[in-house]
């Protein structure tokens, strides 16, 4: 796309690279990253597209009125006089992408100031279309917004695609659209992660019904947490009603079973205490499954209203909400009646045998409230995949035989030569370090299973994770000294001395010291 300013910067525009890897529906396939990946992440901390500002946004940012009051000057020279010097000057001035730290401040400022709205909107257009670094493009997003976007609403489409920018596109259409809730919708439905967590937030005051019904039976769903949207899909969504209907689906059961979950495991957003509905739809929900429940996310819904049935705490005030003492006793009996049916056992048994995760999670967690043993079904996915989570779920049914089984295993399947390369100071995040998170479960669960897997706890201590080496060591401050492998003096006197960790030094320090205590006792 053609803009009336000089291109004043080198690099690949953000905008044309994702423009060319759109598919044909207006998505961007997960894999496509952008051109300045390598500039704006570390090689040890690195963010999924959207999180940096999407919990700058939710949970509170820095006062950025001095850097607002900085790039409002830098602004208004551009428009004043839009050459390349006083272009290159703006764009040296926001290239770090900080721009969550001052675009509201700057947003006001910019109102009072009263600049020209077109050539305010001419390099809004320019940074959003050419730039190749994503803070300027941001500010590029946030100021067609605040004057307007008008025909450049397909910019703002383009760039929303993709998670980074789907936030400041997001306000851009709620700011620069009379009529937003079209582009907002269409938005959300081409994103799944930060990016339809802020497009549905925005939408939940809609009284649009085919957007209320598509927040309820799909637009929640998101992959970072569905707690985020829970809530509005069912307050904004029409839960109660809907089950209430005439006709509820099977559709509609499984999203309103995902919804009351979310609600009721709560975390950074509204919940069920926030639901005024709430006891409502359970009875609703649960009334429905007594004779429908059919899936395993069925039964995980009605498990997880069982689990909080049995909360202790918190009922005076859920009373309120009609969450009385005799409701609560006729949901539990039929949460039980439910979870009790013989015809569970098919399903769980179908589940632990499916090659599919979500599925197979599900079947293991209603195994463990029916109190069915699922260790073989976790050793089977560990020899499918030695790198997964399976190594956590069998270690938390071992006993002393199946611990050593365990312990035998990761010899077998984790290739400890590349684990244990030497102490560092990583924080083992990302593909590479598959092997050593994977170490890792075995590490955490030794500490119950003392002289089981001693020369693992050794292979954690030469690891360049630190956490690898912190989880070792705590197992063996949990051992007792004479089921130490003899070379595990040495080598935790070795980390005392020079592990590149403060807190991993300091920490075989205090072991060492221990064992220097217990040794002068034994001697006396």
């Amino acid at each position: 796309m053609s803009v009336d300013l000089p291109v004043v910067m080198a690099g690949v525009a953000l905008y044309e690279h994702i423009r060319r890897n759109l598919d044909p529906s207006g998505r961007l396939p997960a894999e496509v990253g952008l051109p300045d990946d390598a500039k704006v992440m570390s090689d040890r901390l690195r963010w999924v597209p959207g999180a940096m500002d999407g919990v700058i946004g939710h949970h509170g940012s820095a006062d950025g009125t001095d850097r607002a009051t900085e790039v409002a000057r830098l602004l208004a020279t551009a428009c004043q006089r839009p050459s390349a010097r006083q272009l290159r000057k703006l764009y040296a001035g926001i290239t770090d992408d900080d721009v969550m730290d001052y675009v509201d401040a700057l947003m006001e400022r910019l109102g009072r100031e009263r600049l020209d709205g077109r050539a305010l909107h001419r390099v809004g257009k320019w940074l959003a279309v050419t730039a190749p670094d994503r803070g300027p493009v941001k500010l590029g997003i946030a100021l067609l917004g605040v004057t307007g976007l008008g025909d450049d609403v397909a910019v703002v489409r383009t760039l929303g695609a993709h998670e980074e920018f789907t936030l400041f596109c997001a306000v851009a259409i709620s700011n620069g659209l009379p009529a937003p809730e079209s582009e907002l919708w269409a938005l959300a439905a081409s994103v799944d992660g930060w990016g339809r967590i802020h497009c549905v937030a925005r939408l939940r005051d809609t009284t649009d019904p085919d957007i209320r019904s598509w927040i309820l039976r799909e637009g929640f769903r998101n992959s970072i947490m569905y707690e985020y949207l829970a809530c509005i899909a069912a307050t904004t969504g029409g839960l109660l009603e809907a089950l209430r209907g005439e006709t509820v689906d099977r559709g509609l059961l499984t999203s309103a079973g995902e919804i009351l979950e979310a609600l009721i495991t709560g975390g950074p957003a509204e919940d069920v205490d926030d639901y005024e509905s709430g006891a409502d739809a359970v009875e609703a929900f649960l009334a429905t499954m007594t004779t429908q429940a059919q899936t395993l996310q069925d039964f995980s819904t009605v498990a997880t209203i069982r689990s909080f049935l049995a909360r202790e705490t918190g009922w005076d005030q859920r009373s309120q909400n009609g969450w009385t003492a005799t409701r609560r006793q006729a949901f539990e009996h039929a949460s039980d009646q439910i979870l009790s049916q013989d015809s569970w056992i098919g399903r769980i048994t179908a589940g632990l045998a499916s090659d599919d995760p979500v599925e197979f999670s599900l079947a293991d967690r209603a195994a463990r409230v029916r109190g069915m043993d699922t260790f073989d079904a976790h050793l089977e996915k560990i020899k499918t995949d030695p790198f997964g989570s399976g190594w956590f779920h069998a270690w938390q049914q071992a006993d002393t035989g199946r611990a050593q089984q365990l312990a035998d295993l990761a010899h077998t399947l984790l290739p400890l030569d590349q684990i244990t390369t030497g102490p560092a100071d990583e924080l083992g995040m990302g593909p590479q370090w598959r092997a050593h998170n994977a170490l890792d479960w075995t590490l955490q669960a030794l500490r119950d299973h003392p002289g089981t897997g001693a020369d693992l706890l050794l292979a954690g201590l030469h690891s360049p994770v630190t956490r690898n080496r912190n989880m070792a060591l705590t197992a063996f401050q949990q051992w007792p000294r004479t089921a130490w492998p003899a070379d595990a003096r040495d080598v935790i006197h070795d980390l005392a001395r020079s592990d590149p960790n403060d807190n991993a030094r300091r920490f075989a320090l205090e072991l060492t010291t221990g064992q220097v205590e217990e040794d002068e006792q034994h001697d006396r």
